[in-house]
């Protein structure tokens, strides 16, 4: 498993100080799907699923007015099986962005777009262009 979506997400809603642009493509980024061990409070505030849906106040306030997330994912072979998860995991962040107006962006590319290394090129020759 990957995680490279997953980073670029958490790392822009969790620094974004630093980083306040991110493509994530075929991400995974609920953490707890992986049964890795007790969830404490470390766990939480590093599992965007979890923390998202509880943004509020300032704090909220400050991330809409500084990140952008760029939310790609296809519909093709290995998006929405049970080894990426990459489809279902992608929508549900972007729905939780989008109940908490932070700025963000979903591409959900056509039944051929599998979670591969071709078609993520294809993505980010898309996308990359867009933010530099």
């Amino acid at each position: 498993m990957q995680f490279r979506a997953f980073h670029a997400a958490n790392f822009t809603l969790r620094r974004a100080d630093l980083f306040t642009r991110a493509i994530c493509m075929s991400g995974a980024y609920d953490m707890s799907r992986m049964g890795w061990g007790e969830q404490g409070q470390a766990f939480y505030f590093n599992n965007p699923v979890d923390y998202v849906a509880n943004l509020h106040g300032d704090h909220l306030e400050w991330l809409r007015s500084r990140v952008h997330l760029t939310l790609v994912a296809g519909q093709g072979p290995w998006e929405d099986d049970s080894a990426s998860g990459a489809l279902p995991s992608t929508l549900r962040l972007g729905s939780l962005l989008a109940g908490k107006d932070i700025p963000h962006e979903l591409d959900i590319w056509g039944y051929d777009s599998a979670h591969d290394w071709p078609w993520w090129q294809r993505q980010l020759a898309v996308h990359l262009p867009r933010h530099c």
